[in-house]
């Protein structure tokens, strides 16, 4: 036993591979890490998707293809956007101008971007990719790692197509218009909050499974990000 491990420790010294925790990452560096990997695992099951919610993030309600999770005191309200996945919606993108941090996302085919913006003494992040969006009030402490719990989730959301074609063919899958009004203006003040207030509670059923820990290497050339991006980021 010790044997194998002197070798693997020599194999890793040798090598020169550094693995660390991402949150000494920078915005756009956790980001960039986490939407560029392939997670295969899941642990919450929706109608229609399924995806993988990391350590300490759990699922407290859910209702049609929205849910809402939990971690200490950060809450993420989630809406999976089903109909424009079938229908390969593109996606349209927000003004920006007086964001605390925006940048455009695309990676591995897949599109979106996250607008951070400033309310009062906190913020109100919105990101948008993969057909899913989530919404959430964080203090600045806490939004690094916010921006990895969400990252996490949009990245690895899955879609059961076989199961949206039945949907569609047999009237149920929900007309975009009915899903997306739940998102429509909560950068208004005052919405998003009522919209979280009225949000229907159910039992607390959930399907989840092992967790599992993804791991990414640093890189040494990142450099700290937290204003706003142009563009062509």
């Amino acid at each position: 036993m010790k044997k194998g491990l002197l070798i693997l420790l020599i194999v890793f010294l040798l090598s020169g591979c550094t693995i660390t925790r991402i949150d000494n990452y920078n915005y756009d560096g956790i980001i960039d890490k986490i939407l560029s990997l392939d997670i295969k695992t899941y642990n919450n099951v929706g109608n229609g998707y399924k995806y993988y919610a990391p350590h300490g993030v759990v699922r407290t309600d859910a209702k049609e293809y929205n849910d809402v999770l939990k971690n200490g005191v950060n809450t993420y309200y989630l809406y999976v956007d089903v109909v424009g996945y079938y229908y390969k919606t593109a996606i349209s993108y927000p003004k920006h101008n007086n964001s605390y941090f925006y940048k455009k996302l695309n990676y591995n085919d897949k599109k979106g971007y996250i607008n951070i913006t400033e309310v009062n003494d906190k913020l109100y992040v919105q990101m948008v990719y993969n057909y899913a969006k989530i919404e959430t009030y964080v203090d600045k402490s806490n939004l690094k790692d916010v921006i990895m719990d969400i990252s996490y989730i949009l990245s690895s959301t899955k879609f059961n197509n076989s199961l949206l074609k039945k949907m569609y063919e047999s009237g149920n899958l929900t007309s975009k218009e009915e899903t997306y009004k739940l998102f429509d203006n909560k950068e208004k003040q005052g919405n998003f909050i009522k919209w979280v207030e009225e949000f229907d509670k159910y039992d607390g059923s959930q399907n989840q499974g092992e967790e599992e820990e993804i791991v990414v290497e640093k890189k040494d050339d990142d450099k700290d990000t937290s204003s706003v991006q142009d563009d062509g980021a």
